[in-house]
């Protein structure tokens, strides 16, 4: 168990709080390696050490315990409403300021946004993990971190030989600056910020360092300007000088020009609540022969470029069926290295040939479901995946692709119904045989597989009713 007197340290340092989003397991299995390589014995004489900031041990605490799990495209329901902010912004170049920005995956997917929309954004993305902001600079990513990138968006990150890489155009536009939330903003190339954007950051905060960093942002914005934080985090009391308005059913702290005039909300409108006006409609982000989906998209994952073909395990003899655990594994672990490649149709020729092979094993089914739906095979994709939960009830990232293959499908009922029960049920931990990079994306994607479920489900069970314009 976590030391009070460490955890102390940590919220000081960062603000974060130890029961927030497993940081103290992190902490504990970090702390206890590193006390072993000192050679320390009192966890008091590693916390002396880890409060000097003028030693190294701080900066590799700090890196240990910070989160920079996130991808391109994330929540792209609220990238809308945040779209419609730069649109109808002043006229001339927008400051933009990504607070904890991880590996940089947000910070180049608000770039691309700006240039979608005809806006020049200067954007500065700040992060207290310097290995995150090392990836981030290197601007190098696999097929798994732009899985829901557009099509018409995906010339930004071209394939190269180790990686799909940033291009230069766009990494031009974007800045790198570690900063530590606890201490005051980085100064705005006009004195403000035109829009600061943090989100899925508050909610590893303790209550009280969160309210303080509210009202750091509401500082550094601008008059007209707005904060954005993440879907999950509620903010029931705006920092002094901030407002909530709501935008397209979602919230937004916007510092006013002026006092906002008096005015007749409509019914049902919380107090304290104003609705933001839309002058002018933000441009579409998706082009308009493209329909726009009725929910959040499923993380359909992508091919890894950085698996060259020669990675890839030779070919079985078609006569050979997998007979055992051992060649139920290795023939999982041949469909990985296909799909990651890219080459999709042939990890399903794999997958469906293991799931026969063994049918009574989930495993096998899971995968064939997720590439039959990445390969737009939907009908099948959901036929495999009811085949995988019947075998193992536990797979839950099952459940979610076979909601979204039953949204393609047309069948809201049962949409509903399986978003209903990922809702519902706690996500246990799943075991699988095999092992890949995707498998270790599905176990990261829980958090927010259940959150969406949740609020699709809370959504889609709603009465009809006026939106608020």
């Amino acid at each position: 168990m976590t030391a009070p007197l460490l955890g102390e340290l940590i919220e000081k340092m960062t603000g974060l709080a130890l029961d927030r989003g497993g940081i103290n397991k992190a902490l504990d299995r970090f702390v206890s390696d590193r006390m072993r390589a000192l050679g320390m014995t009192m966890v008091e004489s590693y916390v002396s050490l880890a409060a000097d900031p003028t030693r190294p041990e701080q900066r590799k605490l700090i890196d240990a315990i910070t989160v920079p799990h996130t991808w391109f495209y994330r929540d792209p329901e609220q990238l809308r409403v945040i779209a419609g902010l730069l649109h109808a912004a002043q006229p001339g170049p927008l400051a933009v300021w990504v607070a904890g920005c991880a590996t940089g995956e947000e910070a180049y997917t608000l770039a691309m946004i700006g240039r979608r929309i005809g806006r020049e954004l200067w954007v500065l993305a700040t992060d207290v993990n310097e290995t995150a902001l090392a990836s981030a600079r290197r601007g190098v990513y696999s097929a798994l971190s732009v899985r829901d990138v557009p099509e018409y968006e995906r010339h930004w990150v071209p394939q190269r030989e180790h990686g799909l890489v940033v291009d230069d155009a766009l990494r031009s536009t974007v800045r790198f600056q570690r900063h530590n939330l606890v201490d005051p903003p980085p100064q705005a190339p006009r004195g403000a910020w035109d829009l600061v954007v943090c989100r899925n950051v508050l909610i590893y905060f303790a209550s009280g360092a969160a309210r303080r960093l509210l009202a750091r942002f509401a500082r550094a914005v601008r008059e007209g300007g707005a904060l954005v934080v993440g879907a999950s985090e509620v903010v029931f009391e705006p920092p002094p000088g901030l407002e909530l308005v709501s935008s397209e059913k979602r919230l937004v702290l916007r510092r006013p020009t002026r006092p906002p005039p008096p005015r007749t909300e409509p019914s049902g409108t919380p107090p304290g609540l104003r609705i933001l006006p839309e002058p002018r409609a933000a441009p579409e982000l998706r082009p308009a022969a493209e329909p726009r989906p009725a929910a959040a998209s499923a993380p359909v994952i992508l091919p890894n470029p950085r698996l060259a073909p020669q990675d890839i395990p030779p070919a079985p003899d078609p006569a050979d069926k997998p007979a055992d655990a051992g060649d139920l594994v290795a023939a999982l672990h041949r469909g990985h290295a296909l799909f990651e490649h890219g080459d999709i149709a042939a990890a399903i020729e794999v997958y469906d040939a293991t799931a026969r092979a063994h049918p009574a094993v989930a495993e096998p089914w899971l995968f064939l479901g997720i590439a039959r739906y990445t390969h737009g095979d939907v009908e099948e994709a959901a036929g495999a995946l009811r085949a995988s939960l019947c075998l193992d009830t536990t797979l839950w990232p099952a459940g979610f692709y076979l909601a979204r293959a039953y949204e393609r499908l047309g069948r809201r009922a049962d949409a509903l119904q399986q978003y209903d029960l990922i809702a519902v049920d706690d996500l246990q931990p799943f075991s699988l045989q095999s092992t890949s990079a995707v498998i270790n994306e599905l176990r990261a994607f829980g958090h927010d597989f259940r959150n969406a479920a949740r609020r699709l489900s809370a959504e889609r069970s709603l009465p009809p009713r006026r939106p608020f314009r």
